[in-house]
């Protein structure tokens, strides 16, 4: 659900059920029955994805348990009364101390959810849910979309000859010389072992087969340097433009890693783009 949306869905629900309880609540004089379902109250700031929105509708749910206490019919046990919103009111901050609590967590998890922990990118995942994201729009508004399948060439030789802690220096070192070639709405992902996608929206073909060889270039030209081991590295490049409506994900990507195929068959080094009939 998008942002927008959301907020317009906790607005809606936070008047509906505010006005609901209310009246509700003001047909019992013992308070603790129509205090009580202001707890959803505080539940709707969970689909706010914000905690301090759930502290918010807290308050609310307890400046409005307070008004219903003064505005509901006389007649019930001053003491049940008293001790029946009190129960309202520990439920609602019950609640939402959980629900707080809860929130914070998921903003601290999200990351790792979607994060490569070794360079800082984006993973997998998180490049599959853009990936469909921006093919959407692409299908929606006819935009050029393309890709580019990153990968190192001889990984492995860095690895055996200097140990795995260069390979790393190599792969966060290669994430950073990405990086700058790139543009803000551009995403960057590690996919793989050492290899990496990049996303480019409003990108044909032309365009990214550019940005390819000036990270090829870089890349080439970079002296890699860790721990007393200086060393040269190279990468291929395989780049596709979203040009087929039938496609799937799998086919969008399928056809930048059969480029980068043939970029290693070809001597490895170099970008190869799909062509365009």
């Amino acid at each position: 659900m998008r942002i927008g949306s959301r907020v317009q869905v906790v607005i809606l629900l936070s008047l509906l059920i505010s006005t609901a309880v209310f009246f509700f609540d003001l047909y019992f004089p013992l308070g603790v029955a129509g205090s009580v379902p202001y707890v959803a109250l505080v539940l709707v700031g969970l689909i706010a994805q914000q905690p301090r929105v759930v502290i918010v509708l807290a308050i609310v749910a307890s400046t409005m348990t307070a008004v219903g206490y003064y505005f509901s019919p006389s007649g019930g046990i001053y003491s049940v009364v008293i001790i029946n919103r009190g129960l309202a009111l520990f439920a609602i901050w019950s609640t939402a101390i959980v629900s707080y609590f809860h929130l914070k967590m998921l903003a601290k998890l999200e990351p790792l959810a979607t994060t490569d922990q070794l360079t800082g990118l984006y993973n997998r995942h998180y490049f599959t849910s853009e990936l469909v994201k921006q093919i959407n729009i692409w299908r929606r508004h006819q935009q050029s979309l393309s890709i580019i399948i990153l990968d190192i060439d001889y990984f492995k030789k860095v690895n055996d000859e200097f140990g795995h802690l260069t390979g790393d220096y190599a792969l966060k070192t290669l994430a950073a010389i990405c990086d700058k070639q790139l543009r803000d709405i551009d995403t960057l992902a590690r996919i793989g072992g050492e290899e990496f996608a990049i996303l480019l929206p409003s990108t044909n073909v032309n365009g990214a087969m550019q940005i390819a060889e000036r990270i090829r270039k870089a890349t080439e030209a970079y002296a890699f340097n860790h721990d007393g081991h200086a060393f040269g590295m190279t990468v291929s490049l395989g780049v596709s433009e979203l040009t087929d409506e039938s496609w799937s994900i799998t086919e969008f990507v399928g056809s930048a890693d059969n480029m980068l195929y043939k970029a290693k068959g070809a001597g490895r080094n170099r970008c190869v783009a799909r062509t365009i009939d």
